[in-house]
């Protein structure tokens, strides 16, 4: 009897694993699922460059996992994502710099605790910024306006962390002499910057610095400053008619609280807090200099402006250091040149703005920028644009992390096209955007072999009817150990690009486009886009639900190519698919045959799931209620790791 049982209980389990859909479309093309990855030897083989990080390696070795690595990612930013530290922390873990400040006790009750010991709380919070500075017993010129307990403790506190987060800055910075430090500001800016006078030897200066920088260190002060303002920033909203009106010269900047009148603004702070008002920025949570590692402004109340029209880090641009920008309610413009709005190189970018519906327009490193560092923008509500030019909207180059997170609102992300400073290879009347979510590395084995691996590059939307236009490079891709993610949770989307777009990506990279709910629209007009991956890069796109519309190009649909794997899966809908292409809907090329890519899987797979009826070319073998194979495109040479399939059902 047992054995029957047993043997019951297996032939269920053999059936309910043929009724996975994965399961079964690759039985199609006679693989499981443990076939379905990269040779890591022969991978490493290729070399990559230093500073290749945990997520690409969990990622490009695991490509059926993806959507529930996906999930457990980028899908936690949904929940509690309007904090301003959990940003931080999830660019540390991200950037294999991890740190989980208050996972023992929180750093606002430490503070606290050590600011209760005292009696002239704000006082001992400049001896601390004082102290930090190495100018101790200082006489004080001033006197404070007068103030409730309450409000001198909370501002007292946010001085004391930015004491810390500076303290804790230096240590990261402590191999790079101050010299080193000022070349480090000046040459890092023209390295990203494109700055055609900066020499090869400023090049690999640069680079060497990224090894001499204790990223987690940097990160720990900052996450704590961040939970500081996280906690006592809707207190000092509840007393902004309150708060005094001061202005105090610190060792780090300004520190001033003011308000009512429309001002404007072109200095530089550690701590400015506008009550009211319409206000103008020409700066407003930047660094000026390595000297000034520390500036936050604070913004309760205001249609405001954010301008500059040079190409210095200005508008939340972290350099060296922290640049942050908290804004509370309004409309608002945001307008630079330079890294900023959500930018960080070397250092910690942090734009925050609470309500409104906002205009943001870039032109290269800035909407969520992590270069070296981390970029965060967070916009919690209001009807939004988004437009730049490249490495925007979530963007992430070595060793950083770039994230954009919108969790309300009917938005629009445009990488701009109308004119091409960053004509791209493959299509020059477009720009080379790496932009809504994009992950991208320096690849040099063709020039003097430093590489540089990737970083990561997120753009998350939790709700509404979304616009996402591009050129090449964008949309949820990766080039060359770059992670490229973008997730949009609810509404109605329309996405538009070109080439490498739509969970795509090349050149040992990973490209995921994940939308979760509502009837969408993807175009792609010339190669390489909705769930294709080309040379040792995974592209998949996960669509969870709703009645979507596919205009796809070549290498689509789940389209692998020069051993790359390519997956797209539509969980559940009536969905059109319009294409014309060879290689689309579960088809792989492995290209010039002779090589070691002969022996390396090269996959193109494509699901439909979820009983809709859906609609397909008729000259294609795909249909409603099938499954099917098709080979490569060079018949006269069939290669046994060339392997496309394809799914309905």
């Amino acid at each position: 009897m047992k054995r029957v049982a047993c043997l019951i209980l297996t032939g269920v389990a053999l059936m309910m694993a043929a009724q996975d859909p994965i399961d079964e479309v690759l039985a199609k093309g006679g693989l499981t699922r443990e076939d379905v990855h990269f040779d890591r030897a022969l991978m490493d083989f290729y070399g990559g460059g230093p500073y290749r990080l945990k997520i690409f390696d969990l990622l490009v070795n695991r490509p059926l996992d993806i959507p529930y690595y996906n999930h457990l990612f980028v899908h936690q930013l949904f929940e509690g994502g309007d904090r301003l530290a959990k940003g931080v922390f999830f660019a540390s873990l991200r950037t294999d710099a991890p740190v989980r400040r208050g996972l023992i006790e929180h750093p606002y009750t430490s503070l606290k605790e050590e600011l209760d010991e005292e009696e002239d709380k704000f006082f001992y919070a400049f001896d601390q910024l004082k102290e930090v500075a190495g100018n101790q017993d200082v006489l004080y010129d001033f006197e404070l306006p007068p103030m409730s307990p309450e409000v001198e403790e909370a501002l007292a506190t946010i001085l004391l962390a930015s004491a810390q987060a500076i303290e804790m800055r230096d240590l990261a910075f402590r191999y790079l002499s101050e010299e080193e430090q000022e070349r480090l500001w000046d040459k890092a800016l023209g390295y990203v910057g494109d700055d055609t006078t900066i020499t090869i030897e400023d090049v690999y200066f640069v680079e060497e610095a990224i090894g001499k920088v204790e990223f987690s260190l940097l990160y720990a002060g900052l996450e704590d400053l961040a939970m500081v303002l996280d906690t006592l920033m809707p207190f000092i909203d509840s007393v902004r008619d309150d708060l005094p009106r001061f202005e105090i010269e610190t060792p780090y900047g300004t520190a001033k609280i003011a308000g009512e009148s429309d001002d404007k603004y072109d200095g530089d702070y550690l701590l400015l807090i506008e009550t009211g008002g319409d206000e103008y920025y020409e700066r407003a949570g930047a660094n000026p200099d390595f000297r000034h590692p520390v500036s936050i402004v604070i913004d309760l109340d205001g249609n405001d402006s954010y301008v500059n029209e040079s190409y210095d880090p200005a508008i939340a641009a972290g350099v060296l250091g922290a640049g942050i920008l908290i804004d509370w309610r309004g409309d608002d413009v945001y307008e630079s040149n330079g890294p900023g709005q959500g930018g960080g190189l070397f250092g910690l970018g942090l734009l925050y703005d609470r309500e409104g519906s906002d205009h943001y327009a870039g032109f290269v490193n800035c909407q969520g920028a992590g270069v070296f560092g981390a970029g965060i923008l967070v916009d919690v509500a209001g009807n939004d644009t988004y437009r730049g030019f490249r490495g925007i909207q979530g963007y992430g180059f070595t060793k950083g992390c770039g994230l954009l997170l919108d969790l309300a609102g009917d938005d629009q992300y445009v990488a701009r096209n109308d004119s091409v400073p960053f004509p791209s290879p493959q299509s020059a009347e477009h720009n080379a955007a790496m932009a809504q979510g994009f992950g991208f590395g320096k690849r040099a084995d063709f020039t003097d072999g430093r590489s540089l691996a990737g970083g990561v590059g997120v753009l998350a939307d939790a709700s509404g009817n979304d616009t996402y236009e591009a050129g090449v490079f964008a949309q949820g891709a990766g080039y060359w150990y770059g992670v490229g993610m973008l997730t949009d949770k609810e509404g109605d989307d329309n996405y538009s690009g070109v080439w490498y777009v739509q969970g795509s990506g090349a050149h040992f990279a990973v490209g995921i486009l994940n939308d979760v709910r509502g009837n969408d629209t993807y175009s792609a007009f010339k190669n390489m886009a909705q769930g294709a991956g080309h040379d040792f890069t995974v592209g998949y796109l996960i669509e969870d639900s709703g009645d979507d519309t596919y205009n796809a190009p070549n290498l689509s649909l789940g389209g692998g190519n020069a051993s790359g794997i390519g997956i797209f899966w539509d969980r559940e809908g009536d969905d059109v698919y319009n294409v014309t292409a060879a290689t689309t809907l579960g088809l792989a090329n492995i290209g010039k045959r002779g090589g070691m890519r002969d022996r390396l899987i090269c996959a193109g797979i494509f699901l439909d799931t979820g009983g809709g009826k859906d609609t397909y070319p008729r000259d294609k073998p795909a249909n409603n209620n099938k499954t099917w194979f098709q080979p490569g495109l060079n018949t006269k040479e069939p290669l046994d790791t060339e392997i496309g399939v394809g799914l309905d059902r």
